[in-house]
């Protein structure tokens, strides 16, 4: 129940923050020593600079007025700097700075074959002057008759990487076969360095996310504004659990609630859990994520890669009111999902929600045909008066 009303809400991980948190926003509190000691700890670990940050965090003051958050805001981590933008350039800079440490030559990853992350480890790779391959999965169906003619695939190529497809139908969660991948590249005279699906499950996969913890209480710090909540897209889940991870470490409290990019939860739940604790141990920070802190909600029940109306109504929305695009397989369902959990009263009057756009926008075009086609509509020409002289 939420004030009274069935929750419509698949929402794991606990009883809803509100029940203890109540309606008493967080007193402020010195943070600076142990945020300084969270910035050293990454900045001592090898790095490549593809990021342009801080990124920008502004109010999204007419979509908020619209779902019922007069303080909604949102971190554009749709503009971290590689081409088309997104959340895997973040956790990129740690992982590709321990390729090029190995002396690794080619970044090889997987993801669907409209993947944000194998688009953004192409960028990457570009960047870093090392080669790639991607090897795409048939982890959901072609979206449309121009699926693989365009968004991230057709960036990729553009990037320079070699495209491989494996068409064999699996799971999401089904990695497929990376290793042998790699030992295939490998035979080839290439020093291949794998990184999983999302650059997630991966030792140093979530340390991006918990940099951006530090950056958002910067941030925070600066603006005067204190956030009581965060909602992104969950999907390979270290954006999350390196939030969840950067948080514990700053022994600071937040909200961290993550949107299934499906409609699959518990999987994802215990999936952050062990990333967010595995990164603090990996950094040598004595703190922890307890399991009920995990907090994955499934609104748009839709297999990975499919959406329902109502999220792309909440698309429209966004785009209408603020200027902004989401793409149907992550923002769109995070916003869907916020906009659920603001009309079933889960936020507290006066809550401040920092809502993460982890970039996607390149796979609208992909998804171009669901949206429906622009109605143009033929100009007339110039109207004058009936027998007005010229």
């Amino acid at each position: 129940m939420v004030n009274g009303r069935q929750s419509t809400v698949n929402f794991i991980g606990g009883l809803p923050s509100w029940c203890f948190v109540a309606t008493i926003r967080r007193m402020a509190i010195d943070t600076s020593t142990s945020l300084g000691h969270l910035e050293a700890i990454l900045a001592a670990r090898p790095r490549a600079g593809l990021a342009q940050l801080p990124t920008p965090i502004h109010r999204l003051a007419n979509f908020g007025a619209r779902i019922g958050l007069p303080e909604l805001w949102i971190k554009r981590d749709d503009l971290t700097g590689l081409e088309g933008g997104g959340n895997k350039t973040r956790k990129l800079e740690f992982i590709v700075g321990d390729a090029l440490r190995t002396g690794a030559d080619m970044l090889v990853t997987i993801g669907a074959i409209q993947s944000n992350h194998t688009r953004q480890t192409a960028a990457a790779a570009a960047r870093t002057g090392l080669k790639c391959a991607l090897l795409h999965f048939g982890w959901t169906e072609d979206a449309g008759p121009g699926y693989r003619d365009v968004g991230n695939l057709l960036l990729s190529s553009l990037m320079g990487a070699q495209l491989f497809v494996d068409d064999t139908p699996r799971p999401i969660e089904d990695q497929g076969p990376l290793s042998e991948f790699c030992d295939h590249l490998a035979g080839l005279g290439h020093r291949p360095y794998a990184i999983p699906g999302g650059a997630s499950e991966h030792r140093l996969g979530s340390l991006g996310y918990m940099a951006c913890a530090a950056e958002i209480e910067r941030q925070s710090l600066s603006m005067g504004v204190d956030f009581d909540y965060i909602v992104h897209c969950t999907g390979s889940s270290s954006t999350q659990s390196g939030l969840l991870a950067g948080y514990a470490a700053l022994g600071r409290p937040m909200e961290i609630i993550g949107i299934a990019d499906d409609d699959e939860t518990i999987i994802k739940r215990a999936r952050v859990h062990a990333l967010a604790n595995s990164a603090l141990q990996e950094c040598g920070i004595d703190a922890d994520v307890e399991e009920r802190q995990v907090r994955v909600s499934a609104v748009d029940q839709s297999p990975y890669g499919k959406t329902d109306p109502k999220t792309f109504e909440a698309i429209r929305l966004l785009a209408a009111t603020e200027g902004l695009g989401a793409d149907p397989v992550y923002e769109g369902k995070a916003l869907r999902g916020l906009q659920t959990l603001a009309a079933e009263g889960f936020f507290p009057p006066g809550s401040r929600v920092l809502l993460m756009h982890l970039g996607g926008t390149p796979a609208i075009h992909a998804y171009a045909s669901q949206f429906g086609a622009p109605q143009l509509v033929a100009y007339p020409g110039p109207v004058t008066a009936e027998g007005s002289d010229r």
